[in-house]
């Protein structure tokens, strides 16, 4: 018979000893390891700052999920929840007009858990609520093994348009739009709803590689590819294998297009734009659907074949 380890939850004290200080060692260490806890929110995320000054409190990690281009904020803590930190959340997310929070704790109360689950309940649909637990497991006298767990954070349930913000609908009623628009020039283009957010994602045939539909912060709409396979290693050989064939693939789209690497993030990009946002007029948004509506169809053909074929593990 085989023989087995024992798997054991570390304590608090035996926590302490892997990140002594909040500051100093576990904050440095989730930002380094954000790529797991996007496994588990199924998020996209970018830490852009630690530490920062609000008024004469300090909020943790700040960062933007690079999908839907939301602010995101972390605040972490060790052991259970408190008051204190729900107090500092909220504060925060104030502060920096958060769309997505996270709450990490090694555990998350039911008290706090109600409350994250109340905050989701009461906030406009675009902001999400998130409590995460961060658990260390150790088998035998083996190396610490930390895994986040979510405890609490949005409702999984279909949305009701009734239920979104007027801006969220905005950007319903534009992506339906021009979902319409494409499957009237090719009919089976894709299943894919439309969503009550700034960005609309299509698979192109290969995990790691979208394209993307994107009001922009910077007033501009977008078209084009993303490419995030998880590690910005294998995200830029991709970009760069993709980028020595831009004398075949600029032709067939007709337009140069725009290669940027995103140096200080992970994902890279390949992308058209104009100049254009949900509150423009009538007119304008339909003028940008009548631009979107050929470049997200020669998007995906041009580079489906591409990207399957590029040798990268990712």
């Amino acid at each position: 018979m085989a023989s087995v380890g024992k798997l054991k939850k570390l304590e608090l004290r035996e926590i302490k000893k892997i990140w002594p200080h909040e500051e100093k060692d576990l904050s440095p260490w989730i930002a380094k390891n954000v790529d797991d806890l996007n496994k588990v929110l199924n998020l996209q995320i970018e830490i852009e700052g630690k530490e920062e000054y609000i008024q004469n409190l300090r909020l943790d990690l700040v960062g933007t999920d690079n999908f839907s281009q939301m602010p995101i904020i972390i605040e972490n803590q060790f052991g259970k929840s408190n008051h204190d930190h729900l107090g500092k959340l909220i504060t925060y997310s104030a502060a920096k007009e958060a769309g997505i929070v996270i709450w990490i704790a090694n555990e998350i109360q039911i008290v706090h858990r109600n409350a994250i689950e109340w905050l989701n309940e009461i906030s406009p649909k675009e902001m999400t609520f998130y409590g995460v637990e961060l658990e260390v497991f150790r088998i035998d006298n083996s190396l610490p093994a930390p895994n986040f767990r979510i405890v609490a954070g949005p409702p999984k349930r279909k949305i009701i348009v009734s239920e979104i913000s007027p801006r969220n609908k905005k950007y319903l009623d534009f992506f339906d739009r021009l979902r319409s628009k494409i499957l009237n020039t090719q009919a089976n283009f894709t299943r894919a709803k439309a969503p009550a957010q700034s960005w609309w994602g299509l698979g192109i045939g290969r995990s790691g590689f979208s394209a993307v539909s994107c009001f922009t912060i910077d007033n501009k709409f977008s078209v084009g590819i993303y490419i995030d396979m998880g590690k910005k290693e294998s995200n830029e050989k991709a970009f760069a294998e993709l980028k020595e064939n831009r004398r075949v693939i600029e032709p067939n789209l007709g337009e140069e297009l725009v290669w940027d690497p995103l140096p200080d993030r992970r994902a890279c990009r390949i992308y058209l734009a104009i100049d254009g946002t949900i509150d423009d007029d009538e007119q304008k948004l339909a003028e940008i659907i009548e631009w979107a509506t050929p470049l997200v169809i020669k998007f995906r053909e041009v580079f489906s074949p591409l990207v399957r074929n590029i040798q990268i593990e990712g």
